[in-house]
């Protein structure tokens, strides 16, 4: 169903807890990455995702724009915004016209959101993007990734989106560096915030539910689409189950077509196997598995060497969420037990 390709690593952006890690390989060319676009084509993906690092820095970014929008595909493109003046938003318009943009906020105000890009005047670029794109009636989607830096803003972060226009996604999950690396960890949020963000009904519409509802995976359902209904493709060509799980299954410019890899790549059949197991087994005999709603098999492994294992991060939110729903239940019983004694007292 769908694809995120990675364009480049290359980024106008040094935030402290980017995933990325180049390797130094040549990145693929113009002409390489068209002739995935076909390969991606022929397989009959429909949503793509064009990313990076900063996919807009590359300076044949319309071009390949232009032949993804040829092929047909329902084009996602994943930002940080900073480039993105009048002239650039009619141009996505007019010759990519996505059927949205992403684009990453740190905070709603310059101190914060640019302490965390490392770019002097990042916000007010982003803020303007976001104003000329929505000009052009293009949708805009801001994540926000909360961090001990950032979690006493949220509520101004998600009031910020509203007057842009925007729609907010918050993530209280920060991940470790694609190489293993765990120092972008010690910017997660704190434990007090996270206990807050997931009882607080002022955090309601920021959490996207009014009380934290539990997972129910029917039998033999996997905790994520992972190699199952997408896949992603690096700047070199490499193919893996999805952005966070580097396991890789192959190189798009060493194929002919896409089938016989997503058929018989041991990477992706024993990864839907994982995925299954976890959702079937890891999170069933987990104490808070069944309100485990973020579980990552790809940050499980860069974090504790184990995609099935309960990783602290999953761990803490599951619980979090767990004692919310367990404080929703009693005030609903408490409600009905008041409301019942008010029945019988007219009764009588």
């Amino acid at each position: 169903m769908s694809a995120l390709f990675e364009l480049t690593f290359v980024c106008n952006h040094a935030c402290s807890f980017c995933y990325n890690c180049p390797s130094g390989q040549r990145e693929m060319t113009t002409a390489e990455i068209c002739d995935a676009l076909r390969k991606l084509a022929e397989f009959n993906v429909l949503y793509l995702t064009l990313s990076g690092g900063e996919p807009l820095v590359r300076k044949d970014f319309f071009e390949i724009g232009r032949a993804a929008r040829a092929l047909g595909f329902a084009i996602r493109i994943y930002t940080n915004g900073y480039l993105i003046d009048q002239a650039m938003a009619k141009k996505i318009k007019q010759i990519v016209n996505p059927l949205e943009m992403e684009i990453s906020v740190h905070g709603a105000h310059p101190q914060t959101h640019d302490k965390l890009t490392c770019v002097p005047g990042s916000l007010a670029r982003l803020i303007e993007g976001v104003r000329h794109l929505r000009a052009e009636g293009i949708k805009v989607n801001l994540k926000c990734p909360v961090t001990r830096n950032n979690q006493d803003e949220v509520l101004a972060i998600e009031r910020l989106a509203g007057e842009l226009g925007a729609h907010i996604q918050f993530d209280v999950v920060i991940t470790p560096r694609d190489n293993g690396d765990k120092d972008p960890l010690a910017l997660m949020a704190t434990d007090e915030f996270l206990e807050k963000y997931w009882n607080d009904d002022a955090y309601a519409t920021a959490r996207k539910e009014r009380v934290p509802q539990p997972r129910r995976d029917a039998p033999g359902e996997a905790v994520c689409g992972t190699g199952r209904s997408g896949l992603a493709i690096d700047p070199y060509g490499n193919i893996y189950p999805c952005v966070q799980l580097r396991r890789k299954a192959g190189n798009i410019k060493e194929l002919n077509h896409l089938q016989e890899m997503w058929a018989t790549s041991p990477v992706l059949i024993e990864v839907r196997k994982t995925a299954v197991d976890v959702a079937q087994r890891v999170l069933k005999e987990s104490a808070a598995g069944d309100q485990c709603t973020s579980f990552c098999m790809g940050v499980a492994e860069l974090q504790v060497g184990d995609a099935t294992a309960m990783y602290p991060q999953a761990a803490k939110n599951a619980e979090f969420r767990k004692k919310a729903h367990a404080n929703w239940e009693v005030e609903q019983n408490e409600t009905a037990g008041d409301a019942g004694e008010v029945l019988g007292k007219r009764g009588a």
